[in-house]
């Protein structure tokens, strides 16, 4: 088999060949008056997927107003909905969208309405 053939074999694997995922590992912080061994347990869980090279995201409390936030490869989130949706954007499609969150989003019914500037006179 030719060079040319082969370098163009390699691209076209490359492009279609599904690639690994990086897997998700999402955990709820303990209330600050749980017991010791709570913390520790959460701690060792966090420890452990951190060690695997998981995507991590924790669910710790926030102030509403705050968005989640990623620092040192660890995502925080402060509400379930806003770990879930990003989760869910991490997940492969089932439907040959980007991500399962994708595929929630295409399949909601209704128009989508943006902002239109409004001219004063």
């Amino acid at each position: 088999m030719s060079a040319a053939l082969q370098r163009r074999l390699a691209r076209l694997e490359d492009v279609l060949l599904p690639k690994p995922r990086q897997p998700v590992c999402m955990l709820r912080e303990p209330a600050s008056a749980a017991p010791a061994e709570e913390w520790a347990e959460y701690r060792r869980q966090v420890d452990e997927a951190k060690a695997r090279g998981d995507f991590l995201i924790l669910l710790v409390p926030m102030k509403p107003t705050e968005r989640p936030r990623t620092e040192n490869g660890v995502t925080y989130c402060g509400t379930e909905l806003d770990a879930l949706a990003l989760k869910a954007s991490m997940l492969p499609s089932k439907l040959g969208n980007k991500s399962a969150l994708d595929d929630v989003m295409k399949s909601l019914p209704g128009n989508v309405f943006r902002p239109v500037a409004r001219n004063e006179g």
